[in-house]
């Protein structure tokens, strides 16, 4: 394993140091699910013997956690047969088309960002540390480092996944001498790190914890160890951790796929791993947000008058959307896929008659109209008009952002066990991957294939976290990736390194071995 030490590390900002949060508490416990890191502030002035502000440099990891730039999801997401690239950025609508160029900005920031947030990291484990002796809890100090490293290992599992190796930072330190460390490597990092941290985080639920409510636990790290162990395809490591996720008990998949991705769905049983967002239950003023907007479209017309319109960057495939007309699918359809009077059109000339529920309005009564830069809107990151704030226009304000779902830990379940593992849990692979069909009211399937697990992968988790394009990859189905006009062959399955980071640091330029 390749670590590295870390000092004056990339082209970014560092953070000097998190010196604390000032943390003023203007509503109850039980308010936190609207109201993530309310008025808090940086301050320089700390005093480390306020054991009970050891909290303060966790949450300021979570915030930079959260704080993802807008071109993130979409970058990580537009490689896959799901998506499209739509909008006027060229290097997404390249990469899209499988042409990578060390020069894409979109790829420096992904980078950037998430090296940033782990250093980021590191500097809150060190600030809890220097807490640790007044706070006189050192299980409590654990579990907040523990929750650290969960948040790195995920940002990990991000870069690897999209560049295909990375510099594993240890320590803060110098790094100009460290090799890197190839997808392998970083998998197998972070299933050890996982296996290292899990019993030391809370029990329960992220929407049970009282202290951060959606925070990390157990089962967050089980999830990104099975993850990784999917990218290993270790098949049976897959079916222990998701095992352990199921026999926990605490998650069940939401009653009401639809509104699971509306604000209904915020800390629903279902999600294991979610980004919060607020308004903080007023108007106008601060408030804490994701940048939904290239999810939008330029051209709707609103239920709420006023509301603000997005940028159209982001477009499901006609291949999807005929795929899901193939298998009779209704509500997953709708849910991902918003369709403009053009895509209609474009539809019923490619595929023939469609369902009478298909019209370019949602439940809530938003008007999608045709849009130059795409046909179809992905219905999952939409947040409907009637779910504004009064007084709050940009587009999804107050939504959260969804990252790991309890029905993708069910089909790799399933899959582990197509593939040969034990799975622990109580469930075989036919009545996991039914647990998902029977909530999108299909059918139940019998002997269920590695394949049918992959095509309902591809029906539940469409235009989510590129997650369909990384399944495509591992099982090195080119074919599948190659569609409307592109060819994708192994050699694309990552992103180069961006031209900034390796004038910063040579060994990137040696490439990956």
């Amino acid at each position: 394993m390749k670590k590295m030490k870390v000092k004056n590390i990339f082209k970014f900002n560092i953070p000097v140091v998190i010196a604390g949060l000032l943390m003023v508490s203007v509503i109850g416990c039980t308010d936190k699910l609207d109201a993530p890191f309310e008025n808090e502030t940086f301050t320089s002035d700390v005093d480390y013997t306020v054991g009970e502000n050891m909290i303060l440099p966790l949450l300021g990891a979570y915030q930079g956690l959260y704080t993802r730039g807008w071109e993130e999801p979409v970058t990580l997401g537009i490689r896959g047969d799901d998506v499209n690239a739509a909008g006027d950025q060229v290097p997404m609508q390249e990469q899209d088309e499988f042409r990578y160029f060390p020069s894409h900005w979109n790829a420096n920031a992904v980078w950037q960002g998430h090296y940033n947030d782990v250093v980021n990291v590191f500097t809150a484990m060190d600030e809890i540390e220097k807490y640790r002796p007044a706070a006189g809890n050192d299980a409590l100090a654990n579990q907040y480092i523990a929750e650290c490293r969960v948040i790195r290992s995920y940002l990990y599992l991000n870069i690897a996944r999209t560049f295909g190796g990375l510099i594993i930072i240890d320590e803060l330190d110098n790094i100009q001498n460290t090799p890197l460390s190839n997808k392998a490597e970083v998998m197998q990092y972070i299933v050890d790190e996982m296996a290292e941290v899990i019993p030391q985080l809370p029990d329960m639920h992220p929407n049970k914890r009282n202290d951060i409510r959606g925070g990390m636990t157990r089962y967050t790290a089980y999830a990104i160890q099975a993850l990784a162990y999917l990218e290993l395809e270790n098949y049976q490591g897959v079916a222990d951790a998701t095992s352990a996720i199921i026999n926990s008990g605490e998650y069940e998949l939401a009653d009401d796929f639809y509104h699971l991705f509306k604000k209904a769905g915020k800390l629903d049983d279902e999600n294991i791993l979610e980004f919060q967002f607020s308004d903080f239950n007023q108007g106008e003023g601060d408030r804490f947000g994701h940048g939904f907007a290239p999810f939008g479209i330029g051209g709707w017309t609103p239920k709420v008058s006023g509301a603000g319109a997005g940028w159209g960057f982001y477009e499901p495939t006609m291949k999807y959307i005929k795929f899901m007309l193939d298998r009779g699918e209704t509500v997953r359809l709708e849910t991902s896929v918003i369709f403009t009077p053009d895509g209609i059109t474009q539809v019923q000339n490619e595929y023939g008659s469609i369902p009478e529920w298909i019209t370019n309005t949602n439940r809530e009564g938003d008007i999608f109209n045709n849009n130059a830069r795409l046909n179809f809107v992905s219905g999952k990151f939409v947040q409907p008009s009637t779910e504004l704030i009064p007084g709050r226009t940009g587009f999804g304000s107050n939504k959260n952002l969804i990252v790991i779902r309890y029905s993708e830990m069910l089909l790799m379940y399933a899959e582990a066990l197509t593939r040969g593992a034990s799975g622990s849990a109580s469930l075989t692979a036919d009545q996991a991957v039914n647990l998902v069909r029977a909530r999108a009211g299909l059918t139940n399937l019998s002997n269920v294939t590695t394949q049918q697990v992959l095509d309902e992968k591809f029906a539940e988790l469409a235009t989510e976290w590129g997650i369909r394009f990384y399944d495509m990859v591992r099982t090195e189905n080119t074919a599948e990736l190659s569609h409307e006009g592109k060819t994708f062959t192994m050699d694309k399955a990552y992103l180069p390194f961006p031209a900034d980071q390796v004038a910063e640091l040579p060994q990137l330029a040696e490439g990956i071995n």
